[in-house]
């Protein structure tokens, strides 16, 4: 399992005059996460997110799994979501029982209905953590997101690395 950068400082700006190329899923989950921390982690201005994530030999999302932690060792569902029905599990996106956001649920959905239009993830398996953002993290990611859900670039871009 590939782990993955904390959210500090990694958080990119996005700018339509620098080259760009489409983003990454993982990365657009990430921020979504910065950006919803409180609502993820409401009475915690500590502890940490993460993200589990696997993709199928194709390099298309299998599921994803976010966790919330305020306390150390105990790891709590914030939410998961599959793409494909199993015997364990339906399709879609459900919320673990101390966690319900209608905002970062219509994020999440919007998302995934344009999961074709992002990279490919190179991994089978990934684990994203993300410490409480700080205000920097957050207006970045924020703009982030404002460029995934702009109607000329349905989703973010990135600036290409030389």
């Amino acid at each position: 399992m590939e782990l993955t950068r904390s959210a500090r400082g990694n958080m990119a700006t996005a700018s339509s005059s620098q080259s760009m190329q489409t983003a990454r899923l993982d990365h657009t989950l990430e921020c979504a996460a910065v950006q919803s921390w409180d609502q993820l982690m409401p009475s915690s201005t500590s502890g940490l997110i993460q993200i589990e994530y696997q993709t199928g030999s194709d390099g298309s999302l299998d599921f994803f799994k976010i966790w919330a932690s305020s306390i150390r060792g105990h790891w709590d569902l914030v939410c998961e979501f599959w793409m494909r029905s199993l015997w364990s599990h339906p399709t879609g996106l459900r919320f673990g029982p101390r966690y319900h956001s209608a905002e970062f649920d219509r994020t999440l959905e919007l998302l995934m209905g344009h999961e074709g239009e992002f990279l490919k993830l190179p991994h089978q398996q990934g684990l994203i953590q993300i410490s409480p953002p700080t205000p920097e993290e957050r207006t970045a990611a924020g703009r982030w997101m404002g460029v995934a859900f702009n109607h000329d670039h349905p989703v973010p871009m990135q600036p290409q690395i030389a």
